[in-house]
């Protein structure tokens, strides 16, 4: 998208979303103000398409982690926003991503979740052949389709920055400005490493399935322990919920919740501060993460945007023992968080819908929801920098 592109852009947003506004005032009054989502901030695709670039383009996102790879050619797909991403296992042991789409027609070049390519990617579509490096190796009949002087050179996969965090968890970013990761998720670094996550191993199965919300919504409810105690009140006798200590800063958000004297999931851990040891924690990485970190495992949910009004839910549970059938409760426990959570967040959408509804002013426990809906409405009010994806990546 050109600069004259995007200006237009700009402008069809601000001024459906301010025509909006003028015409649907006043059957609600809302006397306080609120930073919670609004109608047209729900279903508006110029927005979602906005924050496809403003969001996600200067964002870590997670897509996995180590065990799917471990050879050379092992790989894991993935998405930064709407961008098809791939991470390949190098012959020299070290870890690389790129853009996973062909130079030459946007097909893909990987299509398993994870796999291993051999020695080499293959376009389906023209049969361009990438190596494990992101190289452009060979184009069928190149001479006679392009002749002498192809720059194969300057058609290989596209780069971008990788990182391995704790030994296990792998994400990306398109950016080339962004922070590192480590800046990234700062106020929550010295704690992840005392988990020791690299010791931690993947639950034998992920849940996956797409809901019809729009994926702020989804990421409104995950910074929200004010609906806890009602929407998931089955937890409520594990759980201190009225200690719970909401905490954010900077792209991360931490809601503590103590447990009941009587519920011990630290598997005999001792290696960790007693509020680590005797609590849990519901956080949040922007854009799109929740971490769920207990002394013994790491829960993972995080909602890939598909459209306004579609988002997919990958979860996954990180942890210490290798019962399954431990691991098989604990996966059916989550499948009944999320549940519960996306059924809520359904009825939320509906009734967003209404371009005459206005929300509420936040509580004092959703003052995580309100760090995050102001930090996507910066990045979305602020274009890239010219040179966003200039320069090397680290």
């Amino acid at each position: 998208m050109n600069a004259s592109e995007l200006a237009l852009h700009e402008g069809v947003v601000a001024e459906a979303g301010a025509a909006r506004g003028r015409e649907s005032d006043g059957l609600v009054e809302s006397p306080l103000p609120s930073d919670m989502l609004q109608p047209w901030e729900v279903w508006s695709q110029d927005l979602f398409d906005l924050e496809m670039i403003r969001v996600f383009g200067r964002s870590w996102v997670w897509l996995g982690d180590t065990e799917d790879l471990v050879k050379p050619g092992d790989f894991i797909t993935g998405k930064i926003g709407t961008q098809s991403v791939l991470i390949v296992k190098q012959r020299d042991g070290s870890v690389k991503g790129f853009l996973n789409n062909c130079r030459h027609r946007a097909s893909g070049v990987a299509f398993d979740p994870a796999g291993n390519c051999g020695k080499a990617f293959a376009c389906p579509y023209h049969a361009w052949t990438y190596g494990l490096d992101g190289k452009l190796l060979s184009i069928p009949d190149k001479e006679r389709m392009y002749g002498p002087d192809f720059p194969m050179q300057s058609y290989g996969l596209v780069p971008i920055r990788v990182h391995i965090a704790f030994d296990k968890l792998v994400f990306a970013c398109l950016s080339h400005k962004a922070p590192s990761f480590e800046e990234w998720i700062a106020p929550l670094l010295p704690r992840y490493e005392a988990y020791k996550i690299g010791n931690y191993h993947r639950y034998h199965r992920e849940l996956d399935e797409t809901f019809p919300m729009n994926w702020k919504v989804f990421v409104e409810n995950s910074n929200d322990d004010y609906h806890v105690r009602f929407v998931h009140r089955r937890l409520n006798k594990v759980r201190k919920q009225m200690d719970t200590i909401v905490r954010f800063e900077g792209r991360t958000t931490s809601g503590y919740k103590p447990h009941s004297e009587s519920f011990d999931f630290s598997l005999g851990r001792t290696d960790l501060d007693e509020d680590d040891l005797r609590g849990s924690y519901a956080e949040f990485i922007y854009p799109n993460l929740t971490p769920l970190p207990y002394a013994s495992q790491l829960i993972m949910v995080r909602a890939d945007p598909i459209a306004p009004d579609k988002t997919r839910l990958v979860s996954r549970i990180y942890g210490l023992t290798e019962d399954i059938e431990l691991q098989e409760r604990e996966l059916v426990n989550l499948e009944l968080t999320n549940k519960e959570d996306t059924d809520m967040v359904t009825v939320l959408m509906e009734n967003l819908r209404s371009p005459f509804y206005r929300v509420g002013p936040s509580s004092t426990w959703e003052g995580r929801a309100r760090h995050m809906m102001r930090q996507i409405r910066e990045d979305v009010a602020t274009p890239l920098a010219p040179d966003e994806f200039a320069g090397p990546i680290d």
